[in-house]
């Protein structure tokens, strides 16, 4: 099966017209999903006649063929396109019925939907209706008349049958730019329309529609999904009037009961919604000059018949409601954002046409649901979307193709991503000493893509395509259908991601690991002592050791050892045996080595109490420190030799205050200068000075040595670019705490350390992506390093790092070829033991651009692109940046204009259902401190920002662009009800809450009710809200109860900054810049939505 949640035919595009609107919205019929065939019925009738299906005085259509009409006129035939082939079918069934009255051609060739696919797992059991009449089938051509009347819904002609195995997308839709009208009251809220003298035409109480007109909302009546309902004239007849939407009623003579498909197959849900974005005010400015039309058009399923070629047509989509609005002939009125796409809305649709449902995880499935969507995967032969998330589920089949459409061909690949308890963990899978099974030629392992062949003897890897010999103890015979009679007790043949253990082979000098070990240096210079994280750190160490990681054991065996440092270093021996820990100092920092072995890595529970005893002497030892200089370098190299003399792999907790500046190895001088930020020149801050410190973290990437690196500057800068290479190259993790407190940041502090000893962590890790035979893996954006083009290798990578893999192609693929990759994981378990982990996945190929579009996944393509741009940044200046990103999204825009939408008018930018979330999240990227140089975001924070954008996930990509809001005072509050992300939608009797995933502010509105702000924060008035508090107040009442449920559901298991700022205060300005749709109010603070959709529309029209 190609895609597991084919796409609902919905009201799914969105218009925003210059010049004349189009006409009203298309909706598709059910089709038969997968490779499921549906019977085709045909219904006669007889041929429409060559004239208007309206009387009335013809008026003048646009020149050129109608692209309504394509084909001959339908009878009795099939659908337009090429005809099925032989056995296409299941059956032949004629269904005679009369046309419908009044509303255009006859219909022809309804289509049934057939059962879903059986790879299709749904927890709600299968509810066939009965057939629908099809409406939305064209018949014959008629002639070119347009009649004055309503804007109604066009028909929508099949472009003919897919193939097998394919994606299925709908009909294609024409978008007429129809004479302007006067505008409607408020055609977004249903109800009929009212009488206008003005409004020429007859009255519309006299429409024929079966129940009064609405706009955009469904009448009491039978539910319908994706059907048109006899009433006002069609497609090639307009009347001068008020635009109507989708009409709902009874249906019209020779119409079946219409089925109710707006999920899934097999499961039943309520009337499809109508709109992909909330409902909102109807747009005004669609006459405005300059400004952007707009159409959001999904591919959808496709009726049965071989797929058109490219450059044939519009490509097959499902069908989308064009929302236009008559322009006002008064003169050009503001862009309505209310009407453009927007995360908030598609996020919601997406939730409730998925959520809870179970998505099978195949070969050449789409794309699963929105990375926000809470669904189950089930894994049928590929691994599942919670590891690997493509940018394209369909690859193109050439280079030329794939650089057409300019869309990156990329992976977002989080090798060692949690699994909620609602799925299966992974099959951990012992070969014995031989190890698991290998193609001789590409060393790929055995995956549920192999092909037995040959009786069972040989099997052909589907990376090379070559030929092996199943060894004797592997063999099995195969049945009639060529699979192996073990199959089912293979789980490499069954799952898309299992776990081998590894042999000696795949072990450094054929040596099996052992436990790791974890080191803790802390810095004790006057820094750290006056800030409180010595005292902190110590008083809370004992704690923090119970999070050690045990994988099922009763007691860690993760060994622990303590250094502090200032100019030079403290190593301790806190072995079991001894009464009082013992200092040993080592002070020559030019060549350092490890003073002791023994008693240096313990066993934390066997030593606690000798441990205890440290923690409670050291801030007595330094509390008289003087000594604000620091080295750093001979620190990290010590541990790293510790660790490398107890032939351990292991982490280094470093806890590091200020600039290295002492005359050591690893010495760093200031160099930050802000007037160079936002310049040509600011490339050279933002790199690495010197070369030891990235030199350090290689030796520790191949002693299996990660480096977690918690910075708090006290004198400002800490040189973040240069210090975060040690984290980011190691695959740990950075933290950055500039002005930190104790009592405000203590507790933020300790959970992340607190997560970063007890999350799942691979150890001594490499990482290789293999693909298919013409296309490889070739770059690739995160924190590691790479010995040679192949092998990504980290000193420890954790359960949230994700990296992001391009790939490209060095051949041509068949249109009929699967494109596999197989990601495979090496690495050493905390407690000693070596694994193999790997993720295979299969694609199809196409050489067709709706194919292409149709598969595009917005989540991953965002994250890609946010690591590509990132990695850019420390070479290129933010203006190049900026023009060539943009130029980027409006090239992938175009080609989808030029091949897949020729006959749209060129006033509407059109957006394909899969990327109208682009030019949004394109200008919250261009807008993060990660990239912009604003003056109050540090130098030191930029760098930290972009070091975490380098190792983000999906959800935390989308969390950091597009920041979520709510509303605190709301008494229907939760976690899902979020508001967009505009100053638009905050009201100043309100409280709310936004968080990006690193800071968490609440906003109080100057004009918030004192009971309001007297059960959020027990004080009587806005006035008296302390902006120093850093959690909500835990109060007796029902609302505070909720906002701190809300506020600690957001978190997770990652506590934020948290801040307090009130309407109209200075520091309303950082809540500010986290609204991302707005224009910012300075020059570095870049630009509206509304403003870059222009932008990127005028770019697209340049390219056409």
């Amino acid at each position: 099966m190609y895609g597991q949640f084919p796409p609902t035919n919905q009201m799914n595009s969105l218009s925003l017209n210059q010049g004349p609107p189009p006409p009203g919205s298309n909706y598709g019929m059910p089709q038969p999903v997968g490779n499921m065939k549906a019977p085709p019925m045909m219904m006669p009738g007889p041929p429409a006649s060559s004239n208007s299906m309206m009387p009335g005085p013809p008026t003048m259509m646009p020149p050129g063929p109608n692209p309504m009409m394509p084909g001959p006129p339908a009878g009795n035939s099939m659908m337009s396109g090429q005809p099925p082939n032989s056995g296409q079918f299941t059956s032949n069934s004629m269904m005679p019925g009369p046309p419908i009255s009044n509303s255009g051609p006859p219909v022809s060739n309804p289509m049934m939907p057939g059962p879903p696919p059986n790879n299709m797992v749904s927890r709600p059991p299968p509810n066939l209706g009965p057939p629908t009449s099809n409406p939305m089938m064209p018949g014959p051509p008629t002639s070119n008349l347009m009649m004055p009347g309503p804007p109604t819904l066009n028909p929508m002609m099949p472009s003919g049958p897919p193939t097998s195995n394919s994606m299925m997308s709908g009909p294609p839709t024409s978008n007429f730019m129809m004479p302007p009208g006067p505008p409607t009251s408020n055609p977004m809220m249903s109800g009929p329309p009212t009488s206008n003298p003005m409004m020429p035409g007859p009255p519309t109480s006299n429409s024929m529609m079966p129940g009064p007109p609405t706009s955009n909302s469904m009448m009491p009546g039978p539910p319908t999904s994706n059907s048109m309902m006899p009433g006002p004239p069609t497609s090639n007849s307009m009347m001068p009037g008020p635009p109507t939407g989708s009409m709902a009623g009874p249906p019209g003579p020779g119409m079946m009961p219409p089925m109710n498909r707006a999920g899934p197959p097999g499961m039943m849900t309520g009337p499809p919604g109508m709109m992909t974005g909330p409902p909102g005010p109807p747009m005004t400015g669609a006459g405005m000059s300059g400004s952007p039309g707009m159409m959001s058009r999904p591919p959808g399923p496709r009726p049965p018949g071989p797929r058109p070629p490219v450059g044939s047509g519009p490509p097959p989509m499902s069908p989308g409601l064009v929302q236009s609005q008559p322009t006002s002939r008064s003169g050009p009125q503001k862009i309505d954002p209310d009407m453009m796409p927007n995360p908030i809305a598609v996020m919601k649709d997406n939730r409730d046409r998925f959520s809870g449902q179970v998505y099978g995880a195949a070969p050449q499935a789409g794309p699963p649901p929105l990375v926000t969507t809470p669904f189950v995967i089930q894994d049928q032969g590929s691994c599942s979307p919670r590891y690997i998330r493509s940018t394209l589920y369909t690859v193109p089949c050439t280079k030329d193709i794939l650089n057409q459409c300019c869309i990156p061909l990329g992976l977002v690949i989080q090798p060692f991503a949690s699994v909620p308890l609602s799925e299966n963990s992974l099959y951990l899978v012992d070969h014995g000493p031989s190890g698991p099974l290998r193609c001789n030629r590409c060393k790929a392992y055995m995956n549920p893509n192999c092909r037995f062949i040959d009786g069972g003897r040989h099997y052909e890897c589907p990376i090379c395509l070559c030929s092996n010999e199943v060894p004797p103890e592997y063999f099995s015979h195969l049945d009639h259908t060529g699979r192996r009679a073990d199959v089912a007790q293979r789980p490499e043949l069954l799952y898309g991601t299992v776990e081998y253990i590894a042999t000696k082979d795949y072990c450094k000098e054929s040596l099996l690991p052992s436990p790791v070990a974890y080191i803790f240096m802390i810095d004790v210079s006057l820094g750290n002592l006056q800030n409180g994280v010595v005292h902190l750190l110590t008083k809370t160490i004992t704690t923090l050791l119970d999070n050690l990681p045990r994988d099922g054991n009763e007691v860690s065996p993760v060994k622990v050892g303590f250094v502090t440092y200032d100019r030079v270093l403290h190593f301790y021996n806190v072995k079991e045996t001894l009464a009082q820990p013992q200092m040993m100092v080592v002070s020559d920092t030019s060549d350092v080595f490890v003073p002791l072995l023994d008693g240096f890595l313990v066993d934390a529970s066997e030593a606690r109490s000798v441990i205890e005893n440290l923690c409670g002497q050291l801030p007595e030892i330094f509390a008289n420190q003087k000594v604000n200089e620091v080295v750093l370098e001979p620190t990290i190299r010590a541990g790293m030799e510790a660790l490398k003399a107890a032939k351990k792999n292991g982490r280094l907790f470093v806890f590091h205050s200020n600039l290295p500046s002492h005359n050591a190895p690893g010495q760093l001088k200031n160099r930050s200068d802000q007037k160079l930020l936002g310049t040509d020149k600011e490339k050279t801050l933002l790199n690495t000075v010197g070369g030891s410190y990235s030199k350090l973290a290689e030796e520790c990437v191949k002693a299996g040595v990660g480096i977690d690196l918690y910075l708090f500057p006290s004198t400002g800068y800490t040189d973040t670019a240069t210090l975060g290479k040690l984290a980011s190259t190691t695959g740990g993790e950075l933290h950055f705490y500039p002005n930190f407190q104790s009592s405000v940041d203590g507790e933020r502090l300790l959970n992340d350390v607190s997560r970063s000893m007890s999350r799942p962590t691979a150890f001594d890790a490499v990482m290789r992506v293999r693909c298919s035979a013409g296309i490889r893996a070739v770059t690739f954006y995160g924190g590691f390093f790479m010995a040679n083009t192949t092998d990504i290798e980290f000193g420890n990578i954790d359960d949230e790092k994700a990296i992001a893999v391009e790939i490209k192609h060095d051949d041509k693929m068949r249109e009929d070829s699967v494109a596999c990759v197989q990601a495979a994981l090496l690495y050493t378990t905390a407690t000693g033991q070596r694994r193999l982990r790997v993720h295979n996945m299969a694609m199809s190929c196409s050489n067709k651009m709706s194919d292409i579009y149709h598969s595009c996944d917005i989540d991953t393509l965002t994250c890609f692109l946010s690591k590509s741009v990132i990695n850019a940044s420390f070479s290129m200046p933010y203006k190049s940046i900026r023009e060539n990103f943009t130029n980027q999204c409006a090239a992938i825009l175009a080609c989808y204009r030029k091949n897949c939408s020729q006959q749209s008018p060129p006033g509407q930018l059109i957006l394909p259902d899969s990327l109208k979330l682009l030019p949004m999240y394109a200008n919250c990227l261009l807008k993060c401190d990660a990239l912009l140089s604003p003056p109050m975001v540090s130098l030191d924070e930029k760098c930290f920002q972009m070091f975490y954008v380098l190792n983000m996930n999906w959800s935390q990509c989308l969390s950091y662009l597009y920041p979520r809001v709510l509303c605190l005072s709301s008494p229907n509050i939760s976690e899902s009800s979020f508001l967009r992300c505009t100053a638009q939608k905050l009201s100043p009797d309100g409280i709310y809450l936004i968080d990006n995933g690193l800071v968490m502010m609440v906003w109080i509105g100057q004009d918030a009710s004192n009971e309001l702000v007297s059960k959020l924060f027990g004080v009587g008035s806005v006035a008296q809200v302390d902006n120093n508090i850093h959690s909500l107040p835990a109060l007796d009442n029902d609302l505070s109860f909720k906002a701190r449920d809300i506020v600690k559901k957001i978190s997770g298991q990652h506590q934020r900054k948290f801040l307090v700022t009130k309407q109209r205060d200075k520091s309303e300005m950082l809540f500010r810049r986290l609204l991302k749709e707005d224009k910012g109010s300075g020059p570095w603070e870049g630009t509206s939505y509304v403003d870059y959709l222009c932008q990127l529309h005028k770019e697209i029209r340049d390219m056409l």
